[in-house]
């Protein structure tokens, strides 16, 4: 009997760890292949390189805004490049055209304060922020 539990219970775990979708930063682009390909070659990063530095386990480091400025950049020119557009003409965050809730608004305005000027890390801190704030809520698709 504790058999046929097993048989049962454990097609069911396993379709529910494949339905699941662990949450990065990085989730928010509509990843076009050539707009990404570019994006490396003119911040100077290979495929590789920008794999290790993406993976999940690098999430601490990520959040930490420890990156180096050419990762940084990199995330810009995604984000000048996504169609969901989340800057204004002055490079920018723009939180109408980001479509946030209110409270990720406040959360994202508040992270925002100490933003550097320096437009790729203010770019990679608005990810960063953004997805502190649960910006944008991923749907499981």
């Amino acid at each position: 009997m504790f058999i046929y539990r097993l048989v049962f219970i454990a097609p069911l775990i396993l379709l529910w760890f494949s339905l699941a979708k662990a949450r990065h930063p990085f989730d928010i682009f509509h990843w076009n292949w050539k707009d990404f390909q570019e994006c490396l070659q003119v911040n100077n990063i290979t495929i590789g390189e920008y794999e290790k530095y993406a993976r999940l386990e690098t999430l601490d480091y990520l959040l930490n805004e420890k990156v180096d400025l050419r990762y940084k950049c990199n995330i810009k020119c995604q984000l000048e490049r996504d169609s969901t557009k989340w800057l204004n003409a002055q490079g920018r965050m723009d939180l109408d055209l980001m479509n946030t809730t209110d409270k990720a608004s406040k959360s994202i305005t508040k992270c925002m304060e100490k933003a550097p000027e320096e437009p790729c890390a203010y770019s990679f801190r608005l990810v960063m922020c953004a997805f502190k704030a649960g910006h944008p809520v991923i749907d499981s698709e």
